[in-house]
């Protein structure tokens, strides 16, 4: 059977399925499985865990992961515990591998409204539909074809959703790095680009607090005694500021506190922010300008400023290999009638952290969607047929030429 043919034997006999998949996505989704619910997460991973039974899979096994790094309130790090991530895998000594991955957890937690799941025709929305609860039910549905082919059983295979995605994967990176050493493809269920695109590069993130320590003081007796660490902040941030006149760099001030009564001048203040780079060049120059910046904060203020680099993913730039796959998935697009293009985008993703580990991988191959992050999130489950079918197709070409070499 040709390509074009198989293609669309699957994306048909999927057509026919709709109902049932978006069934499945709506009991992932309406699991509250904010990262920070452990309790939730892991009921969502079981619940995966039950429906990738049907694939017949060598390993189903949960797996703990490391702790998420976060700020306390007095600017001190703290470990915080994160659910189990899954692991589903087949053919774990075949001689071409691929890593499937995405991921548990959304931004809602458990105490946000935003908790049901609506259908109106194909439309989906609700928390985690498009992000990536959708991009889940596509992963098996490739698997599943890719087990009918008459070359599946010479292709092995590792499904990986991790716990802690959204807030950086910070525990998750050593057990990625590991299972993606041991595959020659990666193909992430990250949604679809707003287009309906996937992603090409992809900027780095980096997660980065400035905590200022200066000195209390009496306002009305004594103010010249004090060192307003609030004063340091706003001047680093005004200056960091400034940082966004590099093309393709963005710095965003996401968070700040600190102070206290009105007439004791503040001797605590944190400044949170998000940098994104484009390039590895970036990500070093950021660090060696945000290190210079503090010191000339704290020589004028006299008010300490401490660093803290809590989580960063490098960025996912082109690569040759990476355009080929690109123009595999454009190819399978055209054949089910999903045109799709390769876009360069400022999010970041565990893609970032695979690539930097050496495992070439498309990380948008999930449901076309969008709102993601937001009460407006939304995922078309019509498209899980077509997405199905191009990421099926990803595996196809990349082990025939395996296979060829």
């Amino acid at each position: 059977m040709s390509a074009v043919n198989e293609l669309a034997t699957l994306n048909d006999r999927l057509i026919r399925q709709i109902d049932q998949m978006a069934e499945n996505v709506i009991a992932l989704a309406e699991i509250n499985s904010g990262s920070f619910n452990v309790d939730g997460v892991d009921r969502c991973g079981e619940r995966l865990a039950d429906l990738a039974q049907s694939l017949d899979p060598d390993v189903v096994e949960t797996l703990a992961v490391g702790p998420t790094i976060t700020l306390d309130e007095n600017g001190h790090r703290k470990e915080t515990s994160m659910g189990r991530a899954l692991r589903v895998a087949k053919r774990g000594d075949a001689a071409f591998r691929i890593c499937v991955f995405g991921h548990l957890d959304t931004v809602f937690p458990s105490d946000h409204p935003f908790q049901q799941v609506s259908r109106q025709g194909d439309v989906l929305r609700g928390p985690g539909v498009a992000d990536c609860k959708g991009g889940l039910i596509i992963a098996l549905e490739a698997l599943r074809h890719l087990e009918r082919t008459d070359w599946g059983s010479r292709v092995g295979w590792e499904f990986i959703a991790v716990p802690d995605e959204e807030v950086g994967s910070h525990g998750s990176k050593a057990l990625l790095a590991t299972i993606g050493s041991r595959c020659q493809l990666g193909l992430g269920i990250e949604p679809a680009l707003p287009g309906g695109g996937i992603a090409a590069a992809r900027k780095g993130s980096l997660t980065v607090h400035a905590i200022c320590r200066g000195l209390p003081a009496h306002v009305g007796r004594a103010h010249n005694e004090g060192r307003s660490a609030i004063r340091a902040a706003a001047q680093f941030l005004d200056q960091l500021e400034d940082c966004n006149s590099r093309p393709g760099l963005t710095v965003n001030c996401g968070a700040i506190r600190g102070g206290g009564p009105l007439n004791v001048v503040p001797d605590f203040a944190v400044a949170s922010f998000n940098v994104r780079v484009l390039t590895n060049d970036d990500h070093q120059w950021i660090q060696d300008r945000v290190a210079t910046l503090a010191a000339q904060v704290r020589d004028r203020t006299e008010v300490s400023i401490d660093i803290d680099w809590i989580a960063a993913r490098p960025p996912k730039e082109r690569s040759d290999t990476l355009e080929v796959m690109l123009g595999d998935a454009e190819a399978a697009g055209d054949m089910v009638g999903d045109p799709i293009v390769g876009e360069d985008t400022g999010g970041s993703c565990d893609g970032n952290d695979l690539a930097a580990a050496g495992l070439i991988n498309l990380d948008s191959m999930g449901i076309r969607g969008g709102g993601i992050h937001s009460e407006n999130e939304f995922a078309d489950v019509a498209s899980i047929p077509s997405r199905s079918a191009i990421m099926s197709y990803l595996i196809q070409q990349a082990y025939q030429r395996q296979d060829a070499g």
